[in-house]
């Protein structure tokens, strides 16, 4: 059963998913595509409601969960720099101490990999770096660049079967990425084999649309659409305070501008 769901925002597609989920608490393959993701539309004003219900059940905040996709403040302050520097050899080791985050390497894992010889990569930084080399390429080669971006070469595996492949739990949730360069935008595909639409996905949904905003941003591109496959999709405790989340949202519209998932 492959279950699709389209919105214009991060706030609908969370929403729309989750009340799928009231009915049937877990399932195969929910899909969800979002079309602006960089923006949170009329539910400009979710984020904060969404953190204050965090804090009532003792999880981390938005902001926090979107870092360990993507350190957006560092790209925020530094730039690259920060994100391919910075983070990987100051900030990386300290997260590490907190045994409550350990879980979160994906940012990690996104600029700092070895190949099989032993030697250190940046799979961010080399992906983006085959983006700006083909996109001059497209005027002459449009039907060519169009079949090549769909061939994989714009996959970013985050899964390492030497590290992962012995854990039952506690292993990283978010699996692979793979971007595409589609009528002048940048669209991001994220797979995750197993994903927690309580707590954790509002706050993925962030951090993702901050890295396609980093990598639209940096290859000169626009922000396309956001794919996310949840191949098994959760939503345990308690339903009651879920749904009034849901509608204190809806009939709350104003307030605080909350998280910004456009990375300048």
């Amino acid at each position: 059963m492959t279950t699709l769901i389209e919105a214009e925002t991060r706030v609908e597609a969370w929403i729309a998913a989750t009340e799928f989920l009231l009915s049937r608490k877990q399932m195969l393959n929910l899909v969800l595509t979002v079309h602006s993701p960089a923006s949170n539309g009329a539910f400009h004003g979710a984020d904060p409601r969404i953190d204050e219900f965090y804090v009532r059940e003792n999880q981390l905040p938005l902001h926090s969960v979107a870092e360990t996709i993507f350190p957006g403040y560092e790209y925020r302050r530094r730039g690259l720099n920060g994100v391919f520097e910075v983070y990987p050899e100051e900030l990386y080791p300290a997260i590490k101490k907190y045994n409550r985050i350990s879980w979160g390497t994906y940012a990690y894992r996104l600029v700092r990999r070895r190949k099989a010889n032993g030697e250190e990569m940046n799979p961010l930084q080399e992906m983006m770096n085959k983006m700006r080399d083909e996109i001059p390429l497209r005027g002459t080669k449009r039907s060519c660049y169009e079949v090549g971006v769909a061939e994989g070469e714009y996959d970013l595996p985050l899964y390492n079967t030497a590290d992962d492949g012995g854990r039952r739990m506690g292993g990283p949730c978010l699996s692979h990425l793979s971007f595409k360069l589609f009528g002048g935008a940048v669209h991001l595909t994220a797979v995750y084999r197993s994903h927690d639409y309580r707590h954790k996905v509002p706050g993925n949904l962030l951090g993702l649309a901050r890295l396609q905003s980093c990598v639209a941003r940096e290859t000169k591109q626009g922000i396309g659409s956001l794919v996310v496959h949840s191949t098994y999709a959760f939503l345990n405790g308690s339903k009651g305070p879920v749904r009034t989340l849901i509608e204190d949202i809806r009939t709350g519209t104003g307030g605080s501008r909350g998280n910004d998932a456009v990375v300048r």
